[in-house]
């Protein structure tokens, strides 16, 4: 009986290891393919509380934010806004839509060059690092017309292509 064990033991070794006489290799190629993406952020323009128009230039600023691919390059946009009558941007009364505020919107502090959507209106330039944070100079003209007291807004798109 041992001998028959010792022969079953013996007999399950020899096929319970497989044999391995080559080997072969292959590489798998892993890839990613990122694309540029960009999230603009545009904070409110506030003008503030208006006791007097048409006595002087009234000036704010905003922040326009982006968050882009490392190294993006955008070109930010803004249309004319919900009221603007021909290129002018106007600020309406939302109690009475006939009292109007004329403003614009400016890509530099001295704000000569205005901030729109033609060829030459934009801001463009490089998202260093992933992030650009852009100023929007606001001017509400000396020569604005006295209006009714009101609460008075805008809404203007800010369009970044990337």
């Amino acid at each position: 009986m041992r001998k028959l064990i010792a022969m079953a033991a013996g007999s399950l070794a020899i096929t319970a290891t497989p044999a391995l006489a080559a080997t072969d290799t292959d590489t798998m190629l892993v890839t990613a393919n990122v694309v540029n993406n960009c999230v603009v952020t545009a904070a409110p323009m506030a003008f503030g509380t208006l006791a007097n128009l048409g006595t002087a230039n009234i000036d704010t600023s905003a922040t326009v934010s982006l968050a882009c691919t490392p190294d993006a390059a955008y070109d930010v946009a803004m249309d004319l806004g919900s009221n603007a009558a021909g290129s002018q941007r106007q600020l309406v009364n939302g109690a009475d839509s006939s009292q109007l505020i004329p403003y614009g919107v400016f890509t530099d502090a001295a704000r000569t060059n205005p901030w729109g959507s033609a060829v030459g209106s934009t801001i463009s330039g490089t998202a260093v690092g992933g992030s650009a944070t852009l100023t929007a100079y606001g001017r509400i003209p000396a020569s604005a017309a006295a209006v009714t007291a009101g609460s008075y807004s805008d809404s203007v798109t800010v369009t970044v292509t990337f």
